[in-house]
């Protein structure tokens, strides 16, 4: 599986779906939403990813192997979000989609008050996060972490750099 690291990093959509219609008792359960970012849904092919964003999405050509073998293959750059510019990457493994990174862009300045304001969104949007963590012994790092049904986001920032990743939910142990 795929872990998350601070080399590459995204975002998810922050607003919150509609509250669901009330099935009657005898209903059967509807089917989980396959979790993603937007129109990304994990274990997408990098040619759906790219219909997905019609006029966003371009092919990373050639593609990036990263160095636990998964590559990029796709990228939104300059996505907005609560102020900030994202750029999004899309990383596959075997060929398909396993997380989703937005990263602001290596040559913009972040301060630690907008890993507060995405927070902030966040938390509204999603509610309580699982976690939050802070290491401020070399440098200031700070990790907000929710589950979200079979998805998992990461909010993380260190200086001048803020970053949500989304991925599938880890099987539990």
């Amino acid at each position: 599986m795929l872990a998350p690291f601070l080399a590459v990093l995204l975002l998810a959509d922050p607003v919150p779906a509609p509250a669901p219609a009330k099935a009657p008792a005898d209903a059967a359960p509807a089917p989980a939403a396959t979790p993603g970012w937007r129109a990304a849904r994990f274990g997408m092919t990098p040619a759906e990813v790219l219909a997905a964003f019609p006029k966003e999405a371009a092919a990373v050509s050639p593609p990036v192997k990263l160095a636990d073998g998964n590559t990029i293959e796709a990228r939104i750059d300059g996505f907005a979000f609560e102020g900030l510019t994202f750029d999004v990457r899309f990383i596959f493994e075997g060929g398909k989609l396993a997380l989703v990174s937005l990263r602001t862009p290596q040559k913009t300045y972040v301060d630690a008050d907008a890993y507060g304001r995405l927070r902030d969104t966040l938390v509204k949007a999603w509610g309580p996060p699982l976690e939050d963590t802070a290491d401020a012994n070399f440098i200031d790092m700070r990790q907000t972490r929710w589950n979200r049904g079979a998805e998992r986001t990461d909010l993380k920032y260190i200086p001048g750099v803020a970053a949500i990743i989304h991925y599938p939910r880890p099987a539990a142990p």
